[in-house]
């Protein structure tokens, strides 16, 4: 998204337009007052987000169009798409001096989960499956599969659809979303803190793009539990941007600081180093083919 489209649309929100065209103004002149800023205000950003397809004009008023659902329509994640979450991330940004002040960013907004699921669902399909064979060749025998901090569940519901059997584990907020979007799906939900434990007994441990919102200690807690949820012989597979091989990785890592409290971007070696000490082997870092992702992989031990 370019910077201004970002602005526009928060600046949208924050003064009130965004609200007023979405409920009841349709006219620059009715939402100038509904959201009390200027006539000239109100019609050059309803002409811009027309222009970005926001908004369409009919019958001389303004409507919202599919591209803008997310700001008014929650109950259903996949709806929502990446913009509601981007804006919430900008807003981050903005504050990022007071962040690296601090060190901690800022509270989130009421809807900040939500608008992250509905992001995490727009995933791209091919990427999706790029992801999902990459991790199914570290480990083409598994038959059990824990999605840590799976998110709405587009990598897990695309192990599902290859027959393997699902688990997919996040933090009970995210969880409380899956059980209506998933509910079709045959994935078990499971609830909790990678950091702290995961439940045992699987075949292919997978994670993407989990690694770079936690910090060192962190990520070295997470593969000491996916070591323990493995049975012998099992594999864990990570899929991130890794510095030193991924473009704009270090972008990433400044994009953690403004939005976490101690996420990163690392390189190769601080990986390989995290699965040495849980104690994996046969580690191996590849590119994802089609992507701008790396898969990084090691096996648990046959004991």
């Amino acid at each position: 998204m370019d910077y201004r489209e970002a602005l526009l649309l928060r600046a949208a929100r924050e003064s009130g337009v965004l609200a007023a065209v979405t409920t009841d103004a349709g006219t620059p002149n009715a939402v100038a007052d509904r959201a009390g800023v200027t006539e000239r205000a109100a019609r050059i950003t309803l002409d811009a987000m027309a222009e970005l397809g926001y908004l369409e004009s009919v019958d001389g008023e303004y409507e919202i169009t599919n591209r803008a659902l997310g700001f008014v329509a929650k109950a259903d994640v996949r709806s929502i798409g990446p913009v509601p979450h981007a804006l919430d991330c900008v807003e981050r940004w903005i504050r990022l001096p007071e962040t690296m002040a601090s060190g901690e960013p800022p509270e989130p907004p009421a809807e900040w989960t939500t608008n992250f699921a509905g992001a995490m669902a727009s995933v791209d399909e091919a990427l999706v499956r790029a992801c999902v064979t990459a991790a199914v060749h570290r480990h083409p025998d598994a038959e059990r599969v824990l999605d840590a901090g799976g998110g709405p569940g587009a990598f897990a519901a695309e192990f599902a659809s290859r027959g393997f059997d699902v688990t997919l584990f996040d933090r009970p907020d995210v969880i409380d979303i899956d059980r209506k979007l998933l509910e079709h799906e045959p994935i078990e939900l499971v609830e909790g803190d990678a950091t702290e434990s995961l439940p045992a007994g699987f075949d292919l441990v997978f994670c993407s793009r989990v690694a770079h919102g936690l910090g060192p200690d962190e990520n070295r807690r997470l593969l000491a539990n996916a070591y323990d949820a493995l049975d012998p012989g099992g594999a864990v597979v990570l899929v991130d941007s890794l510095r030193g091989r991924a473009d704009g990785a270090a972008l990433l890592g400044a994009h953690m600081l403004a939005q976490t409290e101690r996420g990163d971007t690392y390189t190769e070696a601080r990986f390989t180093e995290w699965l040495e000490a849980a104690g994996f082997e046969s580690i191996e870092v590849r590119d994802v083919p089609g992507t701008d992702r790396q898969v990084v992989a090691g096996r648990r031990p046959t004991e």
